[in-house]
């Protein structure tokens, strides 16, 4: 349905111009530079997200033999980290939440470049025959992701008060288009979520649970950092996922495996937020 698809491509289109720009509404240029006085914590944070989780992901795909298009959706989400609601589930669990922040800002902005190289070394599809895709694709995520992430950065530091406004409304349009896109995305498929198996909710529970152990274990002994660290590679940047998939991918498989990686994602993440929280209350 070729207005249903426009549509859809439409909606996703804002909500990812609306994820980013409510994240740049909210952060200020010394938060972002936090994990800079980090420099251990972000080179290790960096290798994990954009190296070892893409890597973890396409291993995880082929020994469960995913189906092409499911695969596709799977590692379009492993080639994107920096989800905001990582900075989130960092704050709830009491973890470093300006480091989180600004290890996201970085990993928005490397995705500009690290995503479209992943999309062709891990993706067999015709865009890995040859490099043409490549601008194009960072041209997308700087227009749709980068650019909404600067202009909110400048309204804050321009019109603080003006951006707490847009923030407060940016959330609501977040979370509307994405009960919108979800009933759109999953509920007009319903019948295909039966029909792709098990294999790809266990490949898609194995990737968001290791990241979350390896955040916590390579981060160092600093309890909040290992906290936004586990937290921030098991959430990943859906919104750009949605994007890649909706603009660039034809299977409605592939766009119906990043929507259920990013209820997955969420899953594993609360219990995650819940059991560090506990651990951390009962710390001496």
């Amino acid at each position: 349905m070729p207005d249903q698809k426009v549509l859809q491509d439409v909606f996703v289109a804002v909500f990812a111009i609306s994820v980013m720009g409510g994240v740049g509404v909210d952060l200020t240029l010394e938060r972002v530079t936090t994990v800079f006085k980090r420099p251990v914590s972000l080179l290790v944070g960096l290798l994990l997200n954009h190296l070892a989780i893409p890597v973890l992901a396409f291993g995880i795909a082929s020994m469960l033999s995913l189906e092409a298009a499911v695969a596709t959706g799977f590692l379009l989400c492993a080639a994107a980290p920096g989800g905001p609601r990582g900075a989130m589930f960092t704050q709830r669990a009491g973890g470093d939440i300006a480091f989180a922040a600004s290890l996201i800002v970085v990993m928005t902005a490397i995705n500009t470049i690290s995503t479209p190289l992943l999309l062709g070394w891990l993706i067999d599809t015709p865009l890995s025959s040859d490099g043409s895709y490549i601008w194009p694709v960072i041209r997308i995520i700087a227009a749709y992701l980068l650019a909404p992430l600067v202009i909110g950065m400048v309204l804050r530091a321009k019109r603080p008060a003006l951006a707490d406004r847009a923030m407060t409304w940016l959330k609501r349009l977040t979370n509307l288009l994405f009960v919108a896109l979800f009933a759109m995305i999953l509920g007009t498929r319903v019948g295909m979520i039966g029909t792709i198996g098990a294999m790809p909710f266990v490949a898609m529970l194995m990737l968001a649970s290791i990241s979350a152990v390896l955040g916590y274990l390579v981060a160092g002994r600093q309890r909040d950092l290992r906290t936004a660290l586990a937290l921030n590679t098991t959430i990943r940047n859906i919104s750009l996922s949605l994007l890649l998939a909706s603009l660039w991918f034809s299977e409605d498989a592939t766009m119906v495996t990043v929507m259920v990686y990013g209820l997955v994602m969420l899953i594993v993440a609360l219990p995650t937020t819940l059991l560090i929280r506990r651990r951390s209350a009962s710390a001496p």
